[in-house]
């Protein structure tokens, strides 16, 4: 559970996201923030495109990212 208020959710390209296939490892599928750090992600379904949450934090306001937790089967109605 948390305090923090959904905002929006979106296509990983939406958020200033890059998918970065040449630094996939044993780390999972690379993908790259705006700010240039690396994210890796193990789930299948990341490699070739990421749904990602946009949260605000309760405390101290600031908006933040997460790989949803949507089942895949919901992506679709999400790229109408």
């Amino acid at each position: 559970m948390t305090d923090d208020t959904y905002v929006s959710s979106g296509w990983h390209y939406r958020y200033g996201w890059l998918r970065r296939p040449e630094l996939d490892d044993a780390n999972g599928y690379a993908y790259e923030e705006a700010d240039g750090d690396v994210i890796f992600t193990r789930r299948t379904t990341h490699s070739v495109r990421a749904y990602l949450d946009c949260w605000r934090d309760a405390d101290t306001g600031k908006k933040y990212l997460t790989f949803t937790r949507l089942p895949v089967k919901c992506w679709a109605k999400a790229s109408k």
